[in-house]
């Protein structure tokens, strides 16, 4: 194949062309040594991370077994479990009541804010203390408990174990 430039055009082109690719070749060195220094970054940052994480995992596997050994999961754990099936709500209720001293006055907030206390991690949702209150409100209509003051507006009802007497836990279902 034959060119029919003139030998003045073509030295041009070729001159132009090897211009272009010594910027090119030059652009690419500078990139690759800006590459190479971000990789040596990330490289040292990867480390001190992975040292970090694996220091975590070792510190979380201790605090746990830690935990287990000052039985954490005896309390908590098996309370719930103990609860049953049926309506948990009224167990939990039921244990928090039977906490109580007699004659120690308690009302539906409290009693809410003990079972978020005690079992707030296992619940699903979070008790609602008008659902306290309902219950609390049916157990003195039955005698289980007594009311000291009746809610009203701007204030709840107070409640008081019945002296002398264990606030029974509901019937397994």
């Amino acid at each position: 194949m034959t060119s029919k430039l003139p030998i003045d055009q073509m030295l041009v082109q070729l001159e132009g062309k090897v211009a272009h690719l010594r910027e090119r070749q030059a652009f690419h060195a500078k990139q690759e040594a800006f590459h190479h220094e971000r990789a040596a970054g990330y490289s040292t940052e990867l480390a001190t991370a992975v040292e970090r994480l694996e220091a975590f995992r070792t510190a979380a596997a201790n605090a746990d077994e830690l935990l287990a050994r000052l039985g954490r999961d005896s309390a908590a754990a098996d309370a719930l479990e103990d609860l049953g099936k049926g309506r948990p709500l009224s167990r939990m209720i039921a244990r928090v009541v039977e906490d109580k001293a007699p004659g120690e006055t308690f009302g539906p907030k409290a009693v809410t804010q003990e079972i978020h206390k005690r079992w707030g991690a296992k619940l699903r949702a979070r008790v609602d203390p008008r659902s306290v209150a309902a219950t609390l409100r049916r157990w003195a209509l039955r005698g289980r408990i007594h009311r000291t003051r009746e809610g009203r507006g701007r204030y709840e009802s107070l409640y008081v174990k019945k002296a002398g007497a264990e606030a029974r836990r509901p019937a397994a279902v």
